[in-house]
């Protein structure tokens, strides 16, 4: 009489621990599509920075020549190569 009993307990708290068990690995898988999507966006995040800072460093590398600055002085700034009347020697 006691092993009737006993079977329906067992087998109730096997489901429920099977249930269980089920629902942690659902809520894991889940937990791991989500961050493994944050993890892609980050990645695609760095790969758009990465082309960001390369187009600044080309800009960079583009307005600070030499040519490009001697243009500006001229024409914004209405500067001049200094002739010789112009230049003073400071002796210290």
């Amino acid at each position: 009489m006691i092993k009737a009993n006993v079977a329906p307990v067992v087998f109730a708290i096997g489901v429920l621990i099977l249930a269980m068990v089920s629902i942690a690995v659902v809520t894991q898988v889940y937990d791991f599509r989500k961050s493994f999507s944050y993890l892609q966006t980050l990645r695609q995040d760095e790969v758009d920075y990465e082309v960001k800072w390369g187009q600044l460093l080309l800009e960079q590398s583009a307005l600070t020549q030499p040519s490009r600055l001697e243009q500006a002085a001229i024409k914004d700034l209405k500067m001049h190569t200094p002739s010789q009347d112009e230049l003073i020697i400071v002796k210290p």
